[in-house]
């Protein structure tokens, strides 16, 4: 292999790694026979560890969260994250963990409450509290989610 072709090798490597580490909103169509369903979605890794924060508003169910820990973090079942968005209040939801040995999914309820400020969010605290008092933290940054605002408001107007 010449120097040239083992240079661009690691130059492609070293590209693949590099994934970002948050994606602002995207906008998709999902259409059916009865409906076309607009969605948006954002997300964003976590700035330790394995976690993934993922942000959705659709025509047809409004907007959700949801959390993929990738780790054990709580037992299946009712949970609560709290949230502090950009230095504000932290503010208290219901959830529910789903998952074997490794907690796969938190999903999120009340959204109501935070949807606004998650919409633009640049920072958000997740403090997780589950049965048994298991408990765990992650942080997430976005980029501009704020540059979507008015589209996200054309697709599912918040509360």
């Amino acid at each position: 292999m010449t120097r040239a072709a083992f240079a661009g090798l690691i130059l492609l490597c070293s590209a693949a790694q590099a994934a970002p580490a948050h994606q602002d909103w995207v906008i998709s169509h999902q259409p059916d026979r009865f409906m076309d369903r607009v969605l948006m979605e954002a997300w964003s890794d976590a700035d330790k560890g394995p976690a993934r924060m993922e942000l959705y508003c659709d025509t047809e169910n409004g907007f959700r969260v949801m959390f993929m820990p990738h780790r054990a973090l709580l037992p299946e079942g009712p949970s609560q994250v709290t949230l502090t968005i950009d230095s504000t209040n932290p503010v208290i939801l219901n959830a529910d963990a789903f998952g074997d040995d490794n907690t796969d999914v938190v999903t999120v309820y009340d959204t109501v409450k935070v949807q606004r400020a998650l919409a633009t969010a640049h920072r958000v605290i997740a403090h997780f509290l589950g049965g048994g008092g298991k408990s765990g933290d992650d942080t997430f940054t976005f980029g501009d989610l704020a540059a979507q605002r008015d589209t996200l408001m054309k697709v599912c107007p918040l509360k």
